[in-house]
């Protein structure tokens, strides 16, 4: 096979096979099941069109408030719906917000992590992933900034990260060490975490969202039947889970899971899932931590 495709593949950082460690057959306390609550706060300078469609074609104004209005709902009332659903079960999730959230709408974030939420980046703008960077430099730098608005904001700064899409670079990975992150998330490839060496440097790849959902995935079944879908491969995961420990991952984004329904399934979900033997409820530091520290062994 051509080298550069193996180049692009990444082996040398990203292990090509993943295996259970011996030392892994539970999580802490003796869970047999790790689930994580994944909340998207995500900012996107220019919108994308909401709704069937996009602006008309002859249109003369290009700015699409209806799009705005759509990701502005997530920061004046949906995140604030889903922090109380996340108190009322005492779960704390992953954050994984822009830098422009931060800066643009820093009480959220603030809110966010006083109440126990690990903050991690996602970026500094969601309009503009990484594979848009016409250099390594300038990935570099709009993830840098991202770092500094969260810690302005939150007196801390992010240890995760995960790219807009999430679609990396070859670049992200270096530049994600190099910063000094503990976790990453872009990889969806693994029903557990792993340790990437990355030129000297140990990040732990976490997943987006393997196995299970994102909200986007769950919302056109409507509410009834995306709760049952939703527990339903909960339920795959928890039956596995009794071979061997297994982690679920459920990302909502506050302007889609913010709306009253949808955090209504989600306060149904978690309650479902709490209901079983053997579930720990962890941010992804918290997964990234465990590994570290039993892999060090």
């Amino acid at each position: 096979m051509n080298e550069n495709i193996l180049d692009w593949y990444q082996w040398h950082f990203r292990p090509q096979d993943v295996r259970r460690p011996e030392w892994f057959d539970s999580w802490p306390e003796g869970a047999r099941i790790a689930v994580t609550v994944k909340l998207m706060h995500e900012w996107e300078s220019v919108p994308r069109p909401a709704g069937r469609r996009g602006m008309p074609s002859d249109s003369r104004f290009t700015q699409d408030y209806r799009a705005l209005c759509t990701r502005e709902y997530g920061f004046k009332a949906g995140v604030w719906r889903l922090m109380d659903v996340l108190d009322k079960h005492g779960v704390k999730a992953t954050v994984i917000a822009s830098g422009l959230s931060a800066e643009l709408w820093p009480d959220s974030v603030r809110e966010l992590k006083t109440r126990g939420h690990e903050i991690a980046s996602h970026g500094w703008d969601q309009a503009i992933h990484p594979p848009k960077f016409e250099s390594k430099e300038q990935e570099r730098e709009a993830l840098l900034k991202s770092i500094a608005a969260i810690e302005n904001v939150t007196g801390e700064r992010p240890y995760g990260y995960m790219s807009q899409g999430p679609r990396p670079t070859d670049n992200t990975l270096e530049i994600v060490a190099e910063a000094g992150f503990v976790w990453n998330g872009d990889y969806q490839d693994s029903d557990i975490p792993y340790v990437m060496h990355v030129n000297g440097k140990k990040v732990v790849s976490v997943g987006y969202v393997r196995p299970t959902f994102t909200d986007n995935d769950i919302e056109p079944y409507g509410l009834v039947a995306g709760l049952q879908e939703l527990k339903g491969e909960f339920d795959a995961v928890y039956e596995e889970s009794a071979i061997h420990p297994m982690k679920f991952v459920y990302a909502v984004h506050s302007h889609v899971s913010g709306r009253p329904g949808m955090a209504k399934l989600l306060d149904n979900f978690l309650q479902y899932a709490a209901g079983h033997d053997g579930v720990w409820f962890c941010r992804c530091i918290d997964m990234a931590n465990y590994w570290l520290d039993n892999e060090g062994h």
